[in-house]
C-alpha cells in the first residue's frame, strides 16, 4: 500500500474530532487554572457563568474518551497491530513521562490518570470493537437513557429528594470512561445525521444543558449547605448531557464541506498538538 501525501492525510481526517480535541484540552487548562470554582466567591450572572463553566469544564476526559470511540472502534486491526502500535506506544509514553515528571519521588505520575484510563480502553479494543460495530443506532440511544437514568437522575433523586435505589445499580467508574463514552462516540459519528445546526431538535438539546446545570447547582449548593464549604463531588453529576451535546454540536457546527481548506490544515495542526500539551503540561 502506497503512503499517502500530507494533502491526502488531511482530506481523511474528521474535522469535528480535532475540534472536540481541542476543545477539550482547553477544558483541562480551565479546570487547572484558578477560575475554577470561582463561583463559590462570585454572585449573579458571574456565579451562573462560572458555575456553569466549572460543570461542563469537568466533561475533558468523557470527550477525549468519545473522540477515541470514533477514530478506533471501526478498525479492524490484528492483535499484533495492536498492541505494537498502540499499547506498547503508550505504555512507553506512561513509563517514560512518568519518570521524568516524578524524580525523585515516586515513579507513578497521579496526574497521567488519563493515560492509564485510556491504556485500559486499548487492551478491550478487541471486546469494544464487535460491540459496538454490531450495535444498533436504537441500541446507543438506549444506552444513553440508561445512563441519564442511573448515573444522573438517580443521585440526583437521592440527593435533593432523598430517595434513590440501591447505590450499586449504576454505570459509574470503570464503565463510564472505558465503555460508555468510546461506544457513545463511536454511535454519535456512525448514526448522528443532520445537518442543520438550529433545529427545534438541537434547541432543545442545548436547552437540556441548562436544565442538567440547574440540577447540578442545587445538589451543589445542597452539599454546601451540609458541609459549610463548595465541593466538586456533585459537578460531575449530570455531565453526560453537556457532553453529549457538545459532540454533537460540533459535529454540526464543523462539517467538512462547510470548511475552506486553510481552517482544515490549522484545525489538523493545532489538533495534533493536543496530545503533546497534556503530557508537557506537568513541566510547565
Amino acid at each position: 500500500m502506497g503512503g499517502c501525501s500530507p494533502e491526502e492525510k488531511v482530506m481523511k481526517k474528521k474535522y469535528y474530532l480535532e475540534v472536540i480535541r481541542i476543545l477539550a484540552i482547553l477544558m483541562v487548562m480551565y479546570n487547572h487554572s484558578a477560575a475554577f470554582m470561582s463561583f463559590s466567591n462570585q454572585s449573579g450572572v458571574e456565579y451562573a457563568i462560572s458555575f456553569l463553566f466549572s460543570m461542563v469544564c469537568k466533561g475533558a476526559v468523557p470527550l477525549f474518551f468519545m473522540v477515541s470511540g470514533a477514530l478506533l472502534l471501526g478498525k479492524n486491526e490484528s492483535g499484533k497491530d495492536l498492541f505494537q502500535k498502540r499499547i506498547l506506544r503508550m505504555i512507553l509514553v506512561i513509563v517514560i513521562f512518568s519518570f521524568l515528571l516524578s524524580l525523585p519521588t515516586d515513579l507513578v505520575y497521579l496526574p497521567y490518570w488519563f493515560l492509564y484510563s485510556y491504556l485500559g480502553v486499548l487492551t478491550i479494543l478487541p471486546i469494544l470493537r464487535p460491540l459496538a460495530q454490531n450495535m444498533s443506532k436504537n441500541t446507543f440511544w438506549y444506552l444513553i437513557i440508561l445512563q441519564i437514568l442511573l448515573d444522573c437522575l438517580k443521585p440526583t433523586a437521592w440527593v435533593l429528594w432523598g430517595y434513590g435505589l440501591c447505590g450499586y445499580y449504576n454505570f459509574s467508574g470503570l464503565f463510564q470512561y472505558v465503555i460508555f463514552y468510546p461506544l457513545i462516540g463511536y454511535g454519535l459519528d456512525q448514526y448522528f445525521s443532520e445537518t442543520k445546526f438550529l433545529t427545534p431538535k438541537n434547541i432543545g438539546r442545548n436547552l437540556a444543558v441548562f436544565v442538567a446545570a440547574v440540577l447540578t447547582q442545587m445538589m451543589v449548593y445542597k452539599d454546601y449547605l451540609s458541609v459549610g464549604n463548595y465541593q466538586e463531588v456533585y459537578l460531575g453529576t449530570w455531565l453526560s448531557v453537556p457532553v453529549i451535546v457538545i459532540f454533537l454540536n460540533t459535529k454540526l457546527l464543523f462539517q467538512e464541506e462547510r470548511l475552506s481548506e486553510q481552517t482544515k490544515k490549522i484545525l489538523v495542526s493545532v489538533g495534533g498538538c493536543v496530545f503533546g500539551c497534556y503530557l508537557l503540561g506537568g513541566f510547565i
